[in-house]
């Protein structure tokens, strides 16, 4: 049901565990159907199938009880507090930059990690320079900024926050920063909490085989810290291969990461290529030396910020 106001009524609520008197607005429901049809993903897909829908139905309770969870998990991480409703600027400095996340035997999502900006940082690294390991990792950002009215972007998750107004003194509500985080996190649902059109369905089962396929693209760092996937052997077999050379080369020369992955890396990236015309090729010390260093910053971080 729907209140004269447009918010979700109590039945809603109970069946995505939100509680009782929890806001959410009915147009923020549109608006995950809309970014759920229309993402980058979907929209070329449905272009390449000519239809016009991806889902036939979207389980929308149980598609936000999945990410309010996932929330809840860093509201209580933070502040050992479920039941707080108001945050002031100073919380907000509080909450995580980042996390990542795992799935449980249900498919759904669920928190693994959070990270401070430093961590974060670091997860990135690990990541950028192991080919994609399989860190699900998801930038945050609950600055009061956020909790505003942020420009449209197109498949981009925008919801409407007049909606959503700030507590009578001035803090933001609990409503305010759950769509702060799907703003950082957009809400889309999993493949148990969708009816896929008949084109769509044939689509997913044909990608459900690539991915079986190529399980070496779907390990998990669940797989990785459970000795489930030697994942040390994995990386050496990667790098003999030379599919690690950059991040080998940039280890040798003290380069930074950023340097090598993101934006700026076009200097570096000339320099690498020189430097494989003129002979340069990784020695397996340096291999060993690599792999060896990932493994241990990588037990490090999961260390210090497992949930």
């Amino acid at each position: 049901s729907v209140d004269k106001d447009g918010y979700m009524g109590s039945d809603f609520n109970k069946a995505a565990g939100l509680p009782k008197d929890f806001k959410i607005h009915k147009s923020t429901l549109d608006e995950i159907e809309r970014v759920a049809e229309n993402n980058f993903y979907n929209a070329k897909i449905k272009e390449y199938l000519g239809v016009d829908k991806y889902y036939d139905n979207i389980d929308m309770a149980n598609t936000i009880k999945q990410y309010y969870n996932q929330f809840n998990q860093i509201i209580n991480h933070t502040f050992n507090d479920t039941n707080k409703t108001s945050f002031s600027k100073a919380d907000l400095e509080q909450l995580p930059k980042g996390l990542n996340y795992g799935r449980n035997d249900n498919q759904e999502k669920v928190v693994k990690n959070i990270f401070n900006a430093e961590q974060f940082h670091e997860a990135q690294a690990i990541k950028y320079s192991t080919m994609n390991l399989g860190m699900n990792l998801v930038k945050l950002d609950f600055s009061p900024q956020s909790m505003e009215q942020g420009p449209s972007l197109e498949g981009g998750f925008n919801p409407d926050m007049s909606v959503y107004p700030k507590n009578e003194d001035g803090s933001y509500s609990k409503e305010a920063l759950f769509m702060s985080f799907l703003k950082s996190y957009p809400p889309l649902p999993s493949s148990n909490q969708v009816v896929f059109s008949p084109e769509a369905k044939v689509r997913e089962a044909k990608f459900e085989q690539e991915m079986k396929a190529n399980p070496s693209f779907d390990i998990s760092l669940d797989d990785i810290m459970t000795g489930k996937v030697d994942f040390a052997s994995l990386l050496k077999g990667y790098a003999q291969d030379g599919w690690l050379d950059a991040g080998i080369y940039a280890m040798e020369k003290g380069v930074a990461w950023q340097n090598v992955y993101v934006g700026s890396g076009i200097s570096f990236d000339r320099e690498f290529h020189q430097a494989k015309a003129n002979g340069w090729k990784a020695s397996s010390q340096s291999i060993d030396s690599f792999v060896n260093n990932i493994m241990d910053r990588l037990n490090n971080l999961l260390g210090q910020t497992r949930v």
